[in-house]
């Protein structure tokens, strides 16, 4: 069977007019559901900030070398050299090495991957045909791909994944300080790291790791490859609270988590930085996603109007572009207002800057709209 599929189907004026009051009531729940995204958003950002700032201003300086037990529950800074006692260790493959500090084992299987790509034609009457190709291709991925949900199942067929990528920690210390899972994970600085143990039952050498199958020349759907990621004993800085001789996320009195850390050598307003930008774009993030979430929900009140004209394709496509302009006119101008309201809930200053800018912009963009002509 040929890797490329093509259906055609055709939907007629009646059914896509029934299915466009659909999209009605999909954006009547949308609507609430972008403003409750904005503003959770919004009210998570100023708490994260207030939270930084507080620890920022009482975060306590301590010598790696010792435990100094006045400073217990408190959030500390503090610089040396991270180490384990214990190496990280691959329970399941048995790879480890000295002095390592963290273990990442990447598994990929070998998949199917279907990829669709759709156009569309109206015809007068409102009938719309749409010719829809699927495409089948291989590849190496590290997450187990559904083949439950292609369109042509008989011969795309992808087995469960045998084995996961997986994450281990060591028995880590920082000079004398107890390094907690919360603390050690926010360390990335892996390196790639060769698989020196025997391979277990079902698996050979290849390259620096394992695979599983036949011929890593010629892979077969099914087949699985493993390779490592280490990170070794290394200096770094961190700021977290100390519990019991260990270093552990610090609770604020808002409940937002401070666990800060990263290789070499940062002063402690440079790790609430970094914590602080990290925090902007995940606020961004969301923003996008409520502003994106309002705009669908708008489009989808309008999707009757745009329906009801499609029996003269030229009228649809108008009146569409119309509706778009008009869910842009106001998707923008709302997403700012439910932003500057939950800003206003917490700081007021900022709030009413923005409620301003969102009416001034929402005059804007009707002066993008055509003006009507009157005539006598």
């Amino acid at each position: 069977m040929s890797d490329r599929y093509t259906e055609v189907t055709s939907q007629g004026w009646g059914s896509r007019l029934l299915g466009s009051f659909v999209a009605v009531l999909i954006g009547i729940v949308l609507l609430p559901v972008s403003v409750g995204v904005l503003y959770w958003n919004e009210g998570r950002a100023v708490e994260a900030i207030r939270a930084l700032d507080r620890g920022a201003a009482s975060i306590v300086e301590v010598n790696a070398a010792t435990v100094d037990p006045q400073t217990d529950g408190k959030l500390v800074h503090l610089t040396g050299q991270l180490q384990a006692g214990t190496p990280a260790r691959d329970s399941v493959f048995g790879v480890t090495a000295d002095g390592l500090v963290r273990l990442s084992r990447v598994v990929e299987m070998y998949q199917w991957k279907e990829d669709t790509s759709s156009q569309s034609q109206q015809s007068v009457g409102g009938t719309k045909t749409t010719e829809t190709t699927y495409s089948y291709t291989h590849v190496w991925s590290a997450d187990p791909i559904s083949s439950s949900n292609f369109k042509v199942q008989d011969s795309h067929r992808n087995p469960p994944m045998p084995l996961r990528s997986a994450t281990f920690n060591g028995d880590t210390k920082l000079g004398a300080y107890r390094v907690e899972p919360s603390v050690l994970d926010k360390l990335d600085a892996f390196a790639p790291l060769a698989a020196q143990a025997p391979p277990p039952a079902g698996y050979v050498p290849e390259a620096d790791g394992y695979y599983r199958g036949h011929d890593p020349n010629a892979p077969a759907v099914g087949d699985v490859r493993v390779h490592f990621l280490g990170m070794p004993a290394q200096t770094v800085s961190v700021a977290a609270a100390q519990s019991g001789g260990g270093l552990t996320a610090y609770r604020d009195a808002n409940g937002y988590s401070i666990a800060v850390a990263r290789t070499g050598v940062a002063s402690a307003e440079a790790l609430f930085q970094q914590e602080k930008q990290t925090e902007a774009k995940l606020t961004w993030i969301f923003r996008g996603v409520g502003f994106a979430v309002m705009l669908i929900g708008l489009l989808c009140l309008s999707a009757p109007l745009s329906t009801l004209f499609a029996v003269i394709p030229f009228l649809g496509s108008l009146v569409g572009g119309g509706a778009f302009l008009l869910a842009l006119t106001f998707s923008i101008p709302l997403t700012l207002i439910t932003i500057a309201v939950a800003w206003i809930a917490h700081r007021p200053l900022i709030g009413g800057g923005l409620l301003a800018a969102a009416v001034l912009l929402f005059f804007l963009l009707r002066m993008l709209h055509p003006k009507r002509v009157v005539r006598a």
